[in-house]
C-alpha cells in the first residue's frame, strides 16, 4: 500500500491520530477547498476540530491510483457528513511520499456532476 492509501484509509477511520502517523513533520497539505496547513501540528489541529464539529468521512474510494518514483496519483470520490449534511463529489490527489509518509499533498475536485456534452455547455 502506498503513503496516499494509507493517508485516506487513515481519514476513513476518523482518528486524528492514525492520519498524522501518516504524515512527515514539515508535510504541507492542501485541501481541494482550498486551505493549506503547513506541518504535521496543523494537520492535527485541523483534524481534532473536523471531529469536534461532527464532521467524518462516510466514504473514500480509490478508483485508480499510480505511482512515478516518489510521486503519487490517484482518482477517487469522497463522501463525507458536514455541517448536518450528506455530500460526496469526484477528485484526484498528487502527492509526494517520503521515508514511506506523505511530505505534499494536494487535492483537486471535480466542481459539478459529470455530462455528456451534447453540443451546449450546462
Amino acid at each position: 500500500m502506498s503513503a496516499l492509501a494509507d493517508y485516506i484509509a487513515a481519514w476513513k477511520t476518523n482518528e486524528t491520530e492514525r492520519i498524522i502517523a501518516t504524515v512527515v513533520d514539515d508535510v504541507v497539505i492542501a485541501e481541494s477547498f482550498g486551505p493549506v496547513y503547513y506541518g504535521r501540528e496543523r494537520v492535527r489541529e485541523w483534524c481534532e476540530q473536523w471531529n469536534e464539529e461532527g464532521s467524518r468521512v462516510l466514504e473514500w474510494s480509490i478508483t485508480r491510483e499510480f505511482r512515478a518514483g516518489d510521486v503519487l496519483v490517484a482518482e477517487w470520490r469522497f463522501e463525507y457528513h458536514q455541517a448536518g449534511e450528506d455530500r460526496a463529489f469526484l477528485g484526484a490527489t498528487i502527492a509526494v511520499e517520503r521515508d514511506g509518509k506523505i511530505a505534499e499533498l494536494r487535492e483537486y475536485a471535480v466542481t459539478d456532476d459529470l455530462y455528456t456534452w451534447e453540443g451546449e455547455w450546462k
